[in-house]
């Protein structure tokens, strides 16, 4: 039983490809017609072959694509270079800490997701070229026998005609041109990707946050209730507390236990989760650093009008520039199928031996005749279209609009809860300090105190909750507008930015 490479070879190897069988058929035909091999002839044969591709094997399996996938990590010398290329060159490698905007970077380099949009995009881009082809002359071979024909004569007369077809009114352009504004629809869907990728990390990053802080707050909580408890028991058993007192103590610290635990999982599987927002392993992020430095900080975006933010979506949006793109595929198409109506013309010189005699001929016009139909039902489908694209991105700005109004209400409404937030946290910490004082005086006792600290962790609970929705409001956002705040009144530059070209300006 063969091996695999050689069952591989045995398969592929009788099968030369479509070079392979034109260069058969020429040679037959050469044969065939019994003619000398001039020059002209041969030229033309090679000039067919030497624009011919092969077809290579490329075998997909599954196990080694998964292997490389596991062997992914932060420690990739490779991601190093993409990371200095956007300009963010780390100070030591491997990397220490990894902020938000490095993990960006990184799903943007590892994302299989944004891969698969890529490769849609170059097939859209070879879309290009088929639309640039144009159409192959023909060339026919012909010969007939003479059933009377004089004595020593040979009975055949041999020829050949050339069919050049020309395209009219148009078509090619318009072909190309609908192929590039498909490419462009394209392009900018790998931009969309690029911005749902880090959208979800960010936020994936967020919810790293916030578990963290969680486990942090609950520990802080669980160590308090621990000693409360234990002071309470001591007073119980001197005779200074009731029953009633220590099983509230219990049952706190053990509801406090349970959330803490929960917490713990919850951090696990936020971190998974971001490993495939990121595109790799969860190994690969197992004993990773997060920077979070700056999170709490958030724009305030008072000094900027909702019809402001509403232009600045209108005008970056990818999705209303891939529909852009689109509504002028599809006037591209209704300008083809019109053109269509018009008729392509072939030329068809030939010629012909016999008995010594050449004879050549030249048909000077050869043409479809538009009697039974001028293209009406293409033409309706591709007005049709026209209409329904233009629907679309009517549907779709109402929706950014609204998108950007709803996001800029929600944002705010969020940073005014996180300022109270923020102002009951500072009044209990002054509380706390002053009970602080108060029990090193021996005015309070230690039990008081320790509800004190309570009382402040549960501040520092509501405030890291309100920090929290006012950034996922942030995110809503920055996801209406698909670009990133800094916590100044300005925007960063989008991963995928790119100036639109004239074309795009004008129909924006």
């Amino acid at each position: 039983m063969p091996k695999d490479g050689q069952r591989e070879s045995a398969v592929h190897s009788p099968r030369q490809g479509l070079c392979g069988e034109r260069a058969a058929a020429s040679s037959a035909v050469i044969s065939a017609v019994r003619v000398p091999r001039h020059s002209v002839l041969t030229i033309f044969v090679l000039a067919i072959l030497s624009g011919c591709a092969s077809y290579h094997p490329r075998v997909l399996v599954p196990s080694v694509t998964a292997a490389a996938f596991q062997a992914r990590s932060l420690d990739n010398p490779k991601l190093r270079t993409f990371l200095a290329h956007y300009g963010r060159p780390p100070k030591h490698w491997p990397k220490r800490h990894w902020g938000l905007d490095d993990l960006a970077l990184v799903a943007l380099y590892e994302s299989p997701e944004l891969a698969a949009q890529r490769a849609h995009w170059a097939v859209a881009r070879a879309g290009v070229i088929t639309a640039g082809q144009r159409p192959n002359p023909r060339i026919s071979f012909l010969s007939q026998h003479h059933s009377i024909a004089p004595g020593g004569v040979l009975p055949w007369t041999f020829g050949f005609s050339f069919d050049v077809p020309i395209e009219t009114a148009g078509k090619r352009g318009d072909r190309i041109q609908q192929a590039l504004d498909l490419a462009s629809a394209a392009r900018f869907q790998v931009g969309e990707t690029v911005w749902q990728v880090r959208a979800r990390v960010r936020q994936q990053f967020l919810d790293l946050f916030a578990a963290i802080e969680q486990i942090k707050a609950l520990k802080a909580e669980t160590a308090v209730r621990s000693r409360m408890l234990e002071l309470i028991s001591q007073r119980f058993s001197v005779g200074e507390s009731a029953t009633f007192e220590v099983n509230s103590a219990q049952l706190a610290l053990q509801q406090t236990q349970m959330a803490l635990a929960a917490a713990k999982a919850d951090a696990a599987s936020v971190r998974a989760t971001l490993a495939e927002a990121l595109g790799l392993p969860v190994g690969a992020i197992a004993d990773t650093h997060f920077d979070f430095t700056g999170i709490d900080r958030l724009p305030a975006l008072q000094q900027l009008s909702t019809r402001t933010l509403e232009r600045v979506a209108l005008l970056h949006r990818l999705d209303i520039r891939r529909a852009l793109a689109q509504y002028a595929a599809a006037e591209d198409t209704l300008k083809l199928e019109i053109a269509k109506q018009y008729p392509n013309i072939n030329l068809g010189p030939g010629y012909e031996w016999e008995e010594g005699d050449n004879r050549w001929s030249l048909s000077l016009l050869s043409l479809t005749l538009p009697l039974l139909n001028q293209n009406q039902g293409p033409i309706a489908v591709a007005k049709a279209r026209v209409t329904e694209e233009s629907a679309r991105f009517a549907a779709l700005q109402a929706q950014v609009i609204g998108q950007v109004s709803q996001a800029v209400v929600g944002y705010r409404g969020a940073v005014q809860t996180l300022h109270t937030a923020q102002n009951l946290f500072t009044t209990q910490m002054k509380h706390q300090h002053m009970l602080d004082q108060r029990f090193a005086a021996g005015a309070i006792g230690s039990v008081a105190m320790l509800g004190g600290h309570l009382a402040s962790l549960v501040a520092a609970q509501d405030r890291l909750a309100a920090l929290y929705r006012a950034q996922q409001a942030l995110g809503t956002m920055e996801n209406a507008l698909q670009r990133p705040f800094t916590e100044h009144l300005s925007f960063k530059p989008a991963l995928h930015e790119k100036s639109p070209s004239g074309r795009e300006r004008a129909r924006a």
